[in-house]
């Protein structure tokens, strides 16, 4: 999101108010609750718990 309104990047932090940012920002974590529920339904991990479980895996080998 720093990307959309900081202004060396989208710069569109001059152009939109403060409610509009937190609109966009109540989206994005609406939409990362929401994939999130969906990969818990359908039993897949997360991003953070392969990289722990193959952390502590290759632990365990040693």
């Amino acid at each position: 999101m720093i990307a959309l309104f900081a202004g060396y990047e989208g710069g569109l932090g001059d152009d939109v108010g403060t409610a509009a940012m937190a609109a966009v920002a109540v989206l994005t974590w609406l939409a990362t609750v929401a994939a999130a529920d969906l990969a818990a339904r359908t039993g897949r991990r997360g991003p953070a718990e392969v990289l722990l479980r193959r952390l502590a895996s290759r632990h365990e080998r040693r």
